[in-house]
């Protein structure tokens, strides 16, 4: 019995060895680029590699769209290099811009958990690279590697529930706290049954 143990180990170890997925170089290079976004810092190899291998790679020229306010949201896009703009046109005379997405940062994340419109505009500041991970392609790992799967959508979940509740802390300093409070509790009543079922 104490031979068979450590017989075992030593079998399984060999057989990861010999039969384990070769990994292409750029596979590996995408999965190092999202270790280094937030959201996905801690998820284990085995999800980041399942995720980077269905992630796309697209070159935007300076002043081109991601995507446009009120598209159906379909994905996350992580900024590799340049810089996007996001912005609003719901004054059309005078667009606002939000805020900048530089190197490393990430767009879209809410996307991926429902069919939810986007709240503004993305378009680059200059020419960029992004990686796109889109719904389809998280369904596609959630088949393959289901525990991959679900490390990915439990990444972005912890990821926007940190955003919702910073949010809420911001509406409190604006307003005050029965304010805040209430708008939520009002927001979460609103929703009830338009949470889509399906991803």
């Amino acid at each position: 019995m104490s031979i068979v143990r450590p017989l075992f180990r030593a079998v399984t170890r060999l057989y990861r060895r010999v039969f384990r997925r070769r990994l292409d170089a750029r596979t590996r290079e995408i999965a190092e680029r999202l270790r280094n976004v937030p959201a996905f810092a801690h998820l284990s190899s085995s999800a980041l590699y399942a995720m980077a291998d269905v992630t796309h790679r697209r070159m935007y020229r300076r002043g081109e769209s991601l995507y446009y306010e009120g598209d159906p949201g379909l994905g996350l896009y992580v900024v590799e290099s340049g810089r996007v703009r996001l912005v609003t046109d719901r004054v059309p005379e005078a667009p606002h811009e939000l805020r900048t997405i530089d190197t490393g940062g990430m767009i879209g994340g809410l996307s991926l958990l429902g069919d939810f419109r986007r709240l503004e505009t993305a378009e680059t500041a200059a020419e960029t690279q992004v990686l796109g991970f889109f719904r389809p392609d998280l369904k596609n790992v959630m088949r393959r590697n289901p525990k991959a799967g679900m490390e990915i959508t439990m990444a972005l979940a912890r990821h926007l529930a940190a955003q919702h509740v910073e949010l809420i802390q911001r509406y409190e300093e604006q307003a005050d706290a029965r304010a805040a409070l209430r708008a939520y509790t009002e927001a979460a009543e609103t929703i009830g049954d338009e949470v889509p079922a399906e991803m």
